[in-house]
C-alpha cells in the first residue's frame, strides 16, 4: 500500500493536487481516457457539421442526436448494476473496441463517399448504447485504481482530464474539418481507443472475489429508484439537472447552424465555438473548488439563472467575437450547475 502522508507524497514526486496520479494504475487509466477524450470530441464536432452538410437541416441534426441518447437511459440503469456484478475493466475494453469499430465504420463510410444520413442514426445509436454501458463502469473503476483515499483527487483529475479535451478536441477538429475532411477527424478519433485499450489490458489488480449473492437486476433497479425517490434532497437535485440540461444543452447540437447560417463562418468557426465551451467549462469547475461547503445551494440557484440567460444572449447574437464570449459564459455556468449538483448529492 501507498503511505498517504505529504512527505510521502513528496518522496514520490507527486504534489497534492496531483496525487492521485501517484497510483500506476490510476496513470495509466487516466492517460489512456485523455488521449482517447481528445478523439471523442472530435468525433462530435466532426459529426455535427457532417450532419448539416448532408441534409441542411437543423432539425435532422437534433433526430441524429435524440437517436443516440435513445439508449442512454434504460441502458445506464442496467449498467451500473452489471458494472457492480462483473469486471469492470472487461466491460470498458469491450465496449472501447465498439466505440473504435463505429468510428472507424464512419470513416470508411464517408472517405468512400457512402455515408447517408441513415448510415449516421444507426451509427449513433450503437455509439450511445457502447457509452452507455460504459460510462458507469468507467466511473466505478476509478476506485479500484485509487482506492478510497484518494478517490476525491481522482474525480477532480478526472473532470479536469473531460473539460482539457473538451478545449482541445474541437479545436483540432476545426482544423482538420478544412484541411483533410469529416473522415480524417473520425479515423484519428479510431486510432486514440487503442490507447485506452492498451492502457485498460496494462492495469494490474488484485484478484477479485466474485459476488455470493445471484444478480437480480429487478431488485436492484427498484432499489437504487427508491433511495433516490425517497430522498427529497437528492430528487430535486437530479430534478433540477434534468430539466435544465434538457432545455438547454441542445444547443450543442446545433452548433453547426450557428456557425455556419448564423455567424457566417466554417468549420474553423465551429471548433472555436465549441473550444470556448470547454473553456468556460473548465473554469466553471475550477470555480467551484473555491465554493465555500455553506454557499454552495446559492451558486447553484445563480448557474441556474445566468446559463439560460448568457445561452439567450448568445442565440441573438450576430457577432463571432461576442458569441465566443457567451458561449464561454454558458459554458462555465453549466459546469457549475453539474459540478455542484453532482458534490451535493
Amino acid at each position: 500500500m501507498l503511505p498517504s502522508s505529504d512527505s510521502s507524497l513528496r518522496a514520490f514526486g507527486w504534489p497534492r493536487t496531483f496525487r492521485a496520479l501517484r497510483h500506476r494504475n490510476y496513470r495509466l487509466f487516466w492517460t489512456g481516457q485523455t488521449i482517447s477524450l481528445v478523439g471523442t470530441w472530435m468525433q462530435i464536432v466532426a459529426q455535427g457539421w457532417l450532419v448539416y452538410r448532408l441534409t441542411d437541416s437543423p432539425l435532422m441534426l437534433g433526430l441524429v442526436n435524440v437517436v443516440a441518447l435513445l439508449p442512454v437511459a434504460p441502458l445506464s440503469l442496467l449498467a451500473g448494476v452489471i458494472s457492480d456484478r462483473f469486471p469492470r475493466r472487461n466491460l470498458i475494453v469491450i465496449t472501447e473496441i465498439v466505440l473504435m469499430l463505429q468510428a472507424l465504420i464512419m470513416a470508411v463510410l464517408i472517405w468512400l463517399n457512402m455515408i447517408q444520413i441513415w448510415h449516421i442514426a444507426v451509427l449513433s445509436f450503437v455509439l450511445g448504447a457502447a457509452a452507455a454501458v460504459e460510462q458507469p463502469a468507467r466511473l466505478a473503476f476509478v476506485v479500484d485504481v485509487v482506492g478510497k483515499e484518494d478517490l476525491t483527487n481522482a474525480v477532480a483529475l478526472n473532470s479536469s482530464m473531460y473539460n482539457s479535451a473538451r478545449i482541445v478536441g474541437p479545436a483540432i477538429a476545426g482544423l482538420l474539418l478544412a484541411w483533410i475532411g469529416e473522415a480524417g477527424c473520425f479515423f484519428v478519433n479510431a486510432v486514440t481507443y487503442p490507447a485506452v485499450i492498451l492502457a485498460m489490458l496494462a492495469v494490474r489488480l488484485p484478484p477479485q472475489t466474485p459476488p455470493r449473492k445471484p444478480l437480480r437486476v429487478t431488485e436492484s433497479l427498484g432499489e437504487g429508484l427508491g433511495y433516490v425517490w425517497d430522498a427529497k434532497v437528492i430528487r430535486a437535485l437530479m430534478s433540477v439537472v434534468a430539466v435544465s440540461s434538457f432545455f438547454t444543452l441542445p444547443y450543442i447540437a446545433l452548433m453547426p447552424v450557428f456557425a455556419r447560417d448564423v455567424l457566417g463562418s466554417g468549420p474553423e468557426g465551429m471548433g472555436f465555438l465549441m473550444t470556448a465551451v470547454g473553456i468556460g467549462a473548465i473554469t466553471g469547475a475550477l470555480g467551484v473548488a473555491n465554493i465555500q461547503q455553506g454557499r454552495r445551494g446559492k451558486w447553484l440557484t445563480w448557474g441556474n439563472i445566468m446559463g439560460p440567460v448568457f445561452l439567450l444572449l448568445f442565440c441573438l447574437s450576430g457577432s463571432f467575437a461576442l458569441s465566443l464570449v457567451l458561449v464561454v459564459l454558458v459554458g462555465a455556468s453549466n459546469a457549475v450547475r453539474q459540478t455542484l449538483a453532482n458534490s451535493l448529492v
